[in-house]
């Protein structure tokens, strides 16, 4: 049969720049297609670098790329830092500054070029011909900070500048860093703003997501922009996207064989890939919960600027005081204001267990409250407030909760004209499965809390009505170890419910 040439675009067979005074030679090599058969010989095509800051979903990128019979993309190998830090020793060695050049970056001389360029060359070849791909994929953090440096090494390389929503970078970080921020480049920003790890990392994403635009007004030709929130939400179309900027064909299915074990193993990670077998957006809106107040308005402002930029939603006063995360991609004025779809009245299949058991526990705790409650409670036994559970399959249940008229009030939305809590005093949000452990006992009140797993705003009384408040709740829905004196006991432990 004959071979089939592979498209391989921006193939260059000469390396050396024009000031260069000697060429840079290529061993021939081959390259298998998915089928196993020999698809091309030559010189490889000069790298693709992906732009990525550390808990953005880089790990999964380069699996996608990597699962491309075309592309090599390995762990993280820092070659753009090898290539800075070569320019450096050759600097060193001839005694010779490095030119600036009017946008800052530093011009190397042509003998200079050519002498990194037959470095990464050398080990680029190699790693090709072992893998049987014709194009080598870098996915190093901070890469964007070498780029004008890359784009003279390799004048034919070419940009994929991947981006996420930067509560969510915020809540992986910290998710990954449990302990304190140490590792994927968090130091020196943990160091400025101790005890704060959300202004940290605020500050984080904000210098390397400016970092990253600049590259793409720099070399807009050279760029492709991938958002992490849409490669997950539809990682074939958006690979598919990437393909088509490199020039590439389309793999259908790759979402999938990505996960296949030749992916190499051997090199920095994010650490939850080895146990994913499929693309998911559960990691999507996780920094909904995370403390937007945390971060100084400076910083706030320069994150929003960015955001806005990328098709971001604002991080304002008003973030995770909603039920649930809105659209991460979309601005505040497309944000929907109505509530998630609700299952048809009467339907309870998809319903979630814990909503009728809350609402139940509710309705009991009110038929407790007494004089003795009230006197403990104080002012704050007479108030309006409102609880709020919801589900991806089942949308969200709403209890408005009068303590003053002993009432509790399944409803839909809070009324028009009543501002975001409808009118209560406070509100208390969260979704099912963590209400779900909240009223079995398995889990702590205030500890979800601390989490941020459920998600308390007010009118702005401040933190000890948050404590009393949260105090009498557990109170009333009788899942303290200390209750009022006329309590007459804890309720029996809530019992499955049978639905249609």
């Amino acid at each position: 049969m004959e071979q089939q040439q592979f498209p391989v675009p921006g193939m260059v067979h000469n390396w050396a720049s024009p000031m260069a005074s000697q060429q840079v030679p290529f061993l021939p090599f081959q390259w298998t297609g998915p089928d196993g058969g020999t698809r091309g010989t030559g010189p490889p095509a000069e790298p693709v670098f992906v732009l990525c800051a550390a808990r953005s979903g880089s790990t999964l990128l380069r699996f996608l790329l990597d699962a491309h019979p075309a592309l090599a993309c390995p762990p993280e190998s820092d070659l753009p830092a090898l290539c800075a830090h070569l320019a450096s020793v050759w600097s060193l060695l001839e005694g010779t500054p490095l030119a600036t050049a009017k946008d800052g970056a530093p011009t190397l001389p042509g003998p200079a070029l050519t002498g990194i360029r037959q470095t990464a060359n050398l080990m680029i070849r190699s790693y090709l011909a072992r893998r049987g791909k014709a194009w080598y994929c870098d996915k190093s953090l901070g890469t964007a900070r070498h780029a004008q440096l890359l784009q003279q090494v390799f004048p034919g390389a070419r940009f994929i500048c991947l981006y996420r929503h930067p509560m969510d970078v915020i809540a992986s970080g910290i998710e990954a860093c449990p302990w304190g921020l140490k590792g994927y480049g968090f130091e020196p920003y943990a160091a400025e703003s101790p005890g704060n790890a959300v202004q940290a990392l605020a500050r984080f994403w904000s210098d390397h997501a400016s970092a990253i635009l600049a590259v793409e007004e720099q070399f807009p030709d050279r760029c492709h922009r991938v958002r992490y929130e849409d490669l997950v939400a539809d990682p074939e179309q958006v690979a598919s996207g990437i393909f088509r900027f490199l020039g590439v064909p389309p793999v259908q299915g790759i979402s999938a064989s990505c996960f296949a074990p030749e992916r190499e193993r051997l090199g920095p990670a994010d650490y939850k890939i080895w146990h994913t077998s499929r693309i998911t957006t559960r990691s999507v809106g996780r920094g909904w919960s995370v403390p937007a107040a945390l971060i100084t308005p400076p910083v706030t402002a320069a994150v929003n600027e960015l955001v806005k930029k990328l098709g971001y939603i604002r991080v304002d006063e008003t973030w995770s005081v909603a039920e649930r995360a809105p659209d991460l991609r979309r601005s505040a004025e497309e944000a929907p204001a109505s509530p998630a779809e609700r299952p048809p009245a009467g339907d309870t299949r998809q319903m979630p267990r814990v909503f009728i058991v809350l609402g139940d526990m509710l309705q009991k705790g009110l038929f407790r409250v007494s004089d003795r409650f009230v006197r403990r409670w104080g002012t704050f036994a007479a108030e309006s407030f409102v609880i709020v559970a919801t589900s991806t399959g089942a949308g969200s249940a709403r209890w408005r909760v009068d303590l003053a008229a002993r009432t509790v009030t399944l409803t839909e939305t809070s009324q028009a004209g009543d501002g975001a809590l409808g009118g209560a005093g406070w509100q208390l949000a969260g979704s099912a499965d963590v209400w779900e452990r909240v009223v079995r006992g398995m889990v702590n009140l205030n500890v979800v809390l601390r989490r941020r797993e459920l998600r308390y705003c007010d009118a702005g009384d401040g933190a000890p009505a948050t404590v009393t408040r949260i105090g009498m709740l557990a109170d009333l829905l009788g899942i303290t170890s200390w209750r009022s004196a006329d309590a007459t006991g804890r309720p029996e432990p809530a019992q499955p419910v049978s639905v249609a």
